[in-house]
């Protein structure tokens, strides 16, 4: 329980570090929060940056030498952001790389349409689409229509700015902020502007998180302000969806007139809520040094604890032109890792951005899509088939299969004693048959591997469908000759029928579908194994 409460504590820590950064006050004439809200009001424009983890290596000798690899091909990863044009906020085209360190790199572009997001990796058979609509409808039995979701989307960037500037007012400054006057180039253009130049450490985060409460607590018109423009933007919406679904939320019918008591006065609700918020953070602040230092001397994760020391340090440098826009950012990030076995001792973070042509006509790139797509839309695509969307000599492949091992598999499976054996688990257990040949159950070994498989009663066949090693096996019962992709192939014994599965030659399935054999004979037991 400790744990958990924990590490809700140190993300919401972390969070507030980045709020921190705005800071509540101007210094030395200039208002950052004010100039991120302004970024956050844009409309339209054209940006490129980049985001860059390092991998700071510790003692690796421990280290399997997959583990070794994967380090090797992480290294260094940069995300290059080559052109980002934002026609408006429907509308968004990214050019883009993936580079890694041992890898080469690998481009890529994006286009987001509404909700349709399109993506062409460099591999990639065809382009692939995503809704993100239908991702979240198909993520709960009770999900928002379509047109609730959009209304819903148009509410949140409405209240967006309200949201930040309640925050951003109530964020405090940081120790170490300081403004100075700079000349910086912004897409091959120089332009004066003023440098805020920001350091949080994570020794820091309680302080600032419990200035950041308590500017809350004391900011009642705010609290209060921003509230009744939540009650106005959303209200409504509620009302409509309670009304279209009455019997979706299955509640009993006072608990909905009790609730219509309070969406029908705003003065009531707002006050309903802001009094709930302002006695629950009043309690929190009134015990927090207490619980703070009850809880930080309780925590025995060294990880943690590094994470809230000064070793965790975040460098932030946001350039704001004359207009008070943000046109240039860069952030660096250093984490420490504790964890001695990982072969890692930190992390490093870097993150670049600059921006032009704000609220500017802007069009952003297209994807051509007249070669065809693959629609990931409401799939259920697990790791292997994932695979399938790619060209196997591609950069990208290598790296999802061979580095990052997705389609890894490891099963392990007790053999029978015998084929006359009842055991209830005998249906997807393997057994030495009177050829003394391995069996195991197709169907169940198959679905393992990501494999499809179909039944055949009137020819008797079985079809197992791998999209992975790209096959199309069929077996017959009672016959030793299986189809490999149209091509016959003679099998050590021929599949039969057992307690209602149909089993086959261990090793002839488990090497048609790429995996390697391994048998102990002290524990009467298989392993098959796929990279």
């Amino acid at each position: 329980m400790q744990r958990k409460r924990f590490t809700w504590w140190i993300s919401t820590a972390l969070v507030i570090m980045l709020l921190a950064l705005t800071g509540c006050q101007a210094v030395q004439g200039l208002d950052l929060g004010q100039a991120i809200q302004n970024s956050a009001s844009i409309q339209s424009a054209e940006s490129k940056g980049s985001l860059q983890m390092d991998i700071i290596t510790g003692n690796t000798d421990g280290l399997t030498a997959d583990e070794k690899r994967l380090i090797d091909v992480l290294h260094h990863v940069n995300l290059e952001l080559k052109s980002v044009k934002m026609q408006d906020k429907q509308h968004i085209s990214v050019d883009g790389a993936l580079t890694l360190y041992s890898k080469g790199s690998i481009p890529f572009q994006l286009n987001l349409n509404g909700t349709k997001l399109t993506i062409q990796i460099e591999g990639a058979k065809k382009p692939l689409i995503f809704d993100l609509m239908a991702a979240q409808a198909g993520s709960s039995s009770t999900a928002l229509s379509s047109d609730m979701q959009q209304k819903l989307l148009k509410k949140a960037e409405e209240l967006l700015p309200a949201l930040l500037k309640f925050f951003l007012t109530n964020a405090p400054n940081p120790e170490h902020f300081s403004v100075s006057s700079v000349s910086e180039p912004v897409n091959s253009e120089t332009l004066s502007m003023q440098k805020a130049q920001i350091e949080i450490k994570g020794n820091e985060l309680v302080g600032l998180l419990k200035a950041f409460l308590t500017n809350i607590l004391a900011d009642e018109k705010g609290m209060k302000e921003l509230l009744g423009q939540l009650y106005d933007a959303l209200v409504p919406i509620i009302k409509e969806e309670m009304k279209a679904s009455p019997s979706k939320s299955g509640l009993s019918s006072e608990l909905p007139d009790l609730m219509m008591a309070y969406l029908d006065n705003k003065t009531l609700a707002v006050e309903f809520v802001y009094t709930t918020i302002q006695q629950f953070l009043k309690k929190a602040l009134d015990e927090w040094d207490k619980n703070m230092q009850e809880t930080l001397s309780s925590v025995s994760d060294s990880q943690v604890k590094a994470f809230l020391s000064d070793k965790t340090v975040l460098k932030t440098g946001f350039f704001i032109d004359t207009d008070k826009q943000i046109r240039k950012v860069n952030a660096e990030l250093t984490l420490p890792i504790t964890e001695v076995s990982a072969g890692v001792s930190s992390l490093k973070f870097t993150y670049t951005s600059e921006i032009w042509n704000i609220n500017k006509p802007v069009t952003a790139s297209v994807i051509d899509t007249s070669g065809g797509v693959f629609n990931l839309s409401g799939i259920s695509t697990n790791n292997d088939s994932f695979l399938k969307y790619f060209n196997k000599e591609s950069t990208f492949y290598s790296f999802l299969r061979d580095d990052l091992k997705i389609a890894k598999k490891d099963i392990h499976l007790l053999m029978s004693q015998g084929s006359d054996d009842n055991y209830e688990f005998d249906s997807s257990h393997p057994f030495i048959n009177e050829d003394q040949v391995s069996m195991v159950p197709v169907r169940f070994i198959s679905e393992r591997l990501g494999a499809q498989v179909k039944w055949n009663a009137d020819s008797k066949q079985i079809t197992v469908r791998d999209e992975l090693s790209d096959k199309t096996i069929i077996l017959t019962l009672n016959s030793k000759t299986a189809s490999v992709n149209g091509s016959p192939v003679q099998l050590d014994s021929t599949p039969i029928l057992k307690h209602g599965s149909t089993f086959v030659p261990l090793r002839f399935i488990a090497e048609q579908l790429g995996c390697k054999v391994d048998f102990d004979t002290k524990t009467s037991s298989v392993t098959i194994t796929r990279e």
